[in-house]
């Protein structure tokens, strides 16, 4: 038999008895003030006489949490300030509770005083709590639960929300996103409110100096990194980090912080420097800002002149919907749907408006690739759509000279396997409509490859068949 040294002892398990019994003062003080408030009409005098023995009893428990909460002060890991700020707001609060009780008597014959000393023990205990919960979970645990609608009343809520970066490649991995993980999920036990095992996580190079037990990163190992392996444990064992009873890290932080370990945890790093695997880009595609609601992307925010009368009209005449974009702008939408008549040739017309012009549908109008000459002196353009149109795509590279284009719809076209790889050049393309072209999946991954932020769409979704799309409604005979 193996007989195990014990690490406990009394005075420790006293102590953590604390968090048991500190409540129990700030319920019943709360009920003597308010038997104080509600006695003082003459429908419930006779609840004065309960007030003597609620007083004794919290009173009673404000003694019990103090000695509990000194034992479990031995313990360490705590901020001395704010432990200290606790422990003696937490004994005035025992002291005048005591007092009130034992002075009960004459206090009655002054109802205004009396009344003054429950609001004013009401306050205390507040104070006190508010210390007790810093030491417990941190100064910014409310804070970093707060909605959008309240984050804004908080300094530190609106500085730790507010990115220092517009693209996800332009972010500093260890300081604008390992950092803000380890603040929100691990500070409540190791900053320097509360240093649970020695451990402060609030700085690397703090990061780096480790616990009591030693260093907790092994740069490039993150299953051999105490950091790490504490925070995959089940949440049933005893060591998992953060512990049972507090929000756990997400599968996308998780990830976040593995990837930053196997890259030797550096400092000062951009995500777009640092090797990636599938899951890491998934995590950091999810995490890209998005852009402000109170401008459209494929809007360029520069402003331009309006666009000429005579050349809108010119359009127009032709058939074509010619519209601003937005509420007073400048810039212009084009779309040929109800000109079936416009060809190569009436696309000269478009180049009046070409600093004006940034989104061009032609759908199912008769152009060719011989629109592609006009098309490229578009310069502005930021969406084009050329679904159902004879084009073959042999001139689509020309629209690399359309160095803001964002969305391209080749929808129902004969675009060729080699013309697609041409669009590598489009630096700025983020949408690209594929569906009934025939381009194989090799040629579109080799187009990925070269635009990340490439999103392709090939068609072919199948919706699931739900029991309602096989429901038949018939009229009910009349009787």
């Amino acid at each position: 038999m193996i007989f195990l040294e014990s690490t406990g002892s009394w005075g420790s398990l006293t102590g953590r008895m604390h968090p048991l019994l500190v409540h129990l003062p700030i319920g019943i003080l709360i009920l003597a003030l308010l038997f104080v408030l509600i006695s003082r009409l003459p429908r419930w005098q006779p609840l004065r006489a309960a007030i003597p023995f609620t007083l004794f009893l919290s009173f009673a428990a404000a003694a019990a949490s103090c000695l509990t909460g000194y034992l479990l002060s031995q313990d360490g890991g705590y901020d001395e300030k704010t432990l200290n700020t606790h422990f003696y707001l937490g004994i005035g609060v025992a002291v005048i509770s005591g007092l009130w009780w034992v002075t009960y008597r004459m206090l009655k014959k002054s109802p205004r005083l009396e009344l003054l000393l429950a609001l004013g023990m009401l306050l205390l205990i507040s104070i006190t709590g508010h210390y007790g919960g810093t030491l417990t979970h941190g100064d910014n645990y409310l804070e970093a639960a707060m909605p959008a609608a309240l984050s804004s009343f908080s300094k530190k809520a609106v500085a730790a929300e507010t990115g220092k970066y517009k693209d996800i490649g332009d972010a500093l991995l260890y300081e604008d996103l390992v950092q803000p993980v380890l603040n929100n999920r691990c500070g409540s036990c190791h900053s320097q409110q509360k240093l649970k095992g020695g451990l402060q996580l609030e700085t690397l190079a703090l990061l780096r100096k480790g616990g009591e037990n030693g260093p907790v990163l092994k740069d490039s190992l993150p299953e051999e990194s105490e950091l790490y392996k504490r925070i995959i444990l089940p949440e049933s064992d005893e060591h998992r980090m953060p512990p049972k009873g507090k929000p756990s890290l997400t599968p996308a932080e998780t990830e976040l912080l593995h990837w930053w370990i196997s890259c030797g945890g550096p400092a000062g790093k951009k995500v777009k420097d640092l090797p990636k695997n599938p899951r890491i880009s998934a995590v950091l595609a999810a995490m890209q800002p998005s852009k402000p609601v109170d401008r459209l992307a494929t809007v360029p925010e520069k402003t331009v002149p309006p666009a000429p009368a005579d050349a809108i009209a010119a359009l127009t005449a032709k058939g074509l919907k010619v519209l601003p974009v937005a509420e007073n702008s400048n810039y212009l939408s084009v779309s040929a749907f109800t000109a079936q008549g416009f060809s190569d040739a009436d696309a000269a017309l478009l180049l009046p408006l070409k600093e004006q012009l940034i989104w061009l549908d032609l759908s199912g109008a008769p152009v060719t690739d011989q629109v592609f000459s006009t098309l490229s002196q578009l310069k502005n353009l930021t969406k084009l759509t050329l679904k159902g149109t004879a084009i073959k795509g042999i001139a689509l590279q020309s629209l690399n000279q359309c160095t803001g284009l964002m969305y391209l719809n080749l929808v129902q076209t004969a675009t060729q396997t080699a013309n697609i790889i041409s669009l590598k050049n489009n630096k700025q393309l983020e949408q690209l409509y594929v569906a009934q072209t025939g381009i194989p999946a090799n040629a579109l991954q080799e187009l990925h490859q070269q635009l990340e932020q490439l999103k392709i769409d090939t068609g072919g979704y199948r919706l699931a068949r739900l029991p309602t799309d096989t429901l038949e409604y018939h009229k009910a005979a009349q009787q």
